[in-house]
């Protein structure tokens, strides 16, 4: 998974304020937005150049420049791509991190447990409904190398098996008491209600049989961890989940992201802060979720008809991050 999906973190709301002596707002903004209107066909086609034999070696085929149509396993599923309708992220922790040994900026505050986490929903592309302005008063002077987060989940919405899903896709374990014993493991994927309430764990099959609580069948191809000895779940697998960087020891696994700026932020002393600095994510949400499927073609996103093929390692679909473009300017 791309490790960009970090600055869709941006969309949280932090603080707010107005400067009344110079007429508007000074500090430091961040406004956000999601782009859905790019074709994935057409926008895959246009970027990639690879062919099956390209990707041959990789032990998932999650590739994602795999062009739709291809069939890499022979079984008569092809590659393709789906831009959800809805997209949301929800975050236990973002901190803009000090390059200077200075104090960090917490963009949202650790909300104490993962199931308190902020949850962003994008559904179109207005970035003026995802404003975050911090005020002088709040920051700290400064250089700033990048950000990091504490992701609980992502959460699509796209059909399966021809029937639109809420697909949640658990990425840090809260089946730890200070956690709530809440029986999610990394990488497990359930689906979510129209009215935010979960309707149970997916088995292999992704279909309505689902359960309350998590079992042996919720086990997928991410492996063992190592740290918790739990079984991870259908997302990902072993080395995804094997990396270096994802391995937290003892405790309980929350999964953390970082993200560096190509170039660092400077933030002066803020009482002599007299403008707006703006900073504008703009991220593609098409081809977000890619897979070769698992049923004949043209049958779209249906699991269920692969013989238990979406639990294997070698299973070619992946929920892929969006690609984000940053802007910065001063007002």
């Amino acid at each position: 998974m791309r490790t960009i999906l970090l600055i869709a973190m941006l969309t949280m709301v932090v603080s707010c304020g107005t400067d009344d002596t110079t007429g508007g707002t000074t500090g430091l903004r961040f406004n956000s937005a999601a782009d859905f209107s790019a074709s994935a066909s057409s926008l895959v086609q246009a970027v990639t150049t690879a062919a099956c034999a390209e990707v041959a070696n990789s032990s998932t085929q999650d590739e994602p420049q795999l062009r739709d149509g291809l069939d890499c396993d022979n079984d008569g599923g092809i590659v393709a791509h789906i831009t959800p309708s809805q997209y949301s992220i929800a975050f236990k922790r973002v901190t803009l991190l000090a390059a200077d040994g200075g104090d960090n900026i917490d963009f949202i505050p650790d909300t104490g447990t993962l199931a308190l986490s902020e949850t962003v929903d994008f559904t179109s592309a207005d970035s003026s409904e995802t404003v975050i302005t911090i005020v002088p008063d709040d920051l700290t002077a400064g250089t700033f190398s990048g950000i990091e987060a504490e992701l609980y989940y992502f959460q699509l919405t796209f059909p399966v098996s021809g029937t639109t899903r809420n697909v949640r896709i658990y990425m840090s374990d809260d089946d730890f008491a200070a956690e709530g014993s809440l029986g999610h493991h990394q990488g497990d994927i359930t689906f979510i209600g129209d009215d935010g309430m979960e309707l149970g764990w997916i088995d292999e099959n992704w279909n309505d049989t689902l359960v309350s609580e998590r079992g042996e069948a919720q086990n997928g191809a991410g492996g063992r961890d190592a740290q918790t000895g739990h079984d991870r779940g259908f997302f990902g697998n072993s080395e995804f989940w094997g990396q270096t960087v994802l391995n937290q020891e003892s405790g309980q696994d929350i999964f953390i992201l970082s993200v560096e700026f190509d170039e660092s932020l400077t933030i002066p002393d803020p009482s002599t802060i007299t403008a707006l600095t703006t900073i504008t994510a703009t991220f593609s949400v098409a081809d977000t979720f890619f897979y070769e499927d698992f049923a004949p073609q043209g049958t779209g996103f249906a699991p269920g008809s692969g013989g238990g093929e979406a639990t294997a390692e070698s299973t070619a679909w992946a929920p892929l991050a969006p690609e984000v473009t940053l802007a910065i300017s001063e007002e």
